[in-house]
C-alpha cells in the first residue's frame, strides 16, 4: 500500500498505538511502554476478548517491526515495513506480511487465513488513508 505521507511520519503514526483506534473494529489498545522489542501490549477487539501481543524485532532505523500474538503453542507474526515509495521526497510504501509458526500452527491456519489475513488489504487501505488524513491535519496546523 502506498501513501503520500513521508516514511518518518507514517512510521511515527503507526508506532503510536493510540492511533490504531481509527479502526472501528478495535475497542481499545494499550502498549505497556515504548514501541520497542520486548514491550507488551493488549488490544480489545470490538465485541471480543482482549488479545495480548508484543512488538518483536523492532528496527527504528529501517522502519520495520514484527508484532507477535502467541497462544496454544502457535504464534502469528505480522511483519511490517515502511519504506520510501518512488523517488526521493515521495510517499511511503507500507507492507505487511503474515506468518504462522509453532507446534500447533496447522491447527490455527484456517482460522488465521479467514480472520486476520482476509482483513489485511482493507485494513492497509484504511491505515494509509488515516495516515494521509493525519498528515494533512498536521500540515494545516503548522
Amino acid at each position: 500500500m502506498v501513501t503520500s505521507a513521508k516514511v518518518d511520519f507514517a512510521w511515527k503514526f503507526w508506532i503510536n498505538v493510540s492511533n490504531w483506534l481509527f479502526d472501528k473494529s478495535i475497542e481499545s489498545v494499550r502498549l505497556n511502554g515504548p514501541f520497542v522489542t520486548g514491550t507488551t501490549g493488549v488490544t480489545k477487539p470490538a465485541g471480543g476478548e482482549p488479545v495480548d501481543w508484543a512488538p518483536a524485532d523492532v528496527r527504528e532505523e529501517s522502519k520495520e517491526a514484527t508484532i507477535e500474538i502467541s497462544a496454544n503453542d502457535a504464534t502469528v507474526r505480522f511483519h511490517w515495513r515502511f519504506e520510501a515509495a518512488g523517488e526521493a521526497g515521495g510517499g511511503a510504501r507500507l507492507t505487511q506480511r503474515l506468518s504462522l509458526c509453532g507446534s500447533n500452527a496447522e491447527m490455527f491456519r484456517e482460522q488465521i487465513s479467514e480472520g486476520f489475513a482476509k482483513g489485511i488489504p482493507s485494513g492497509m487501505e484504511k491505515l494509509a488513508a488515516e495516515i494521509e488524513r493525519a498528515q494533512r491535519v498536521q500540515q494545516s496546523v503548522s
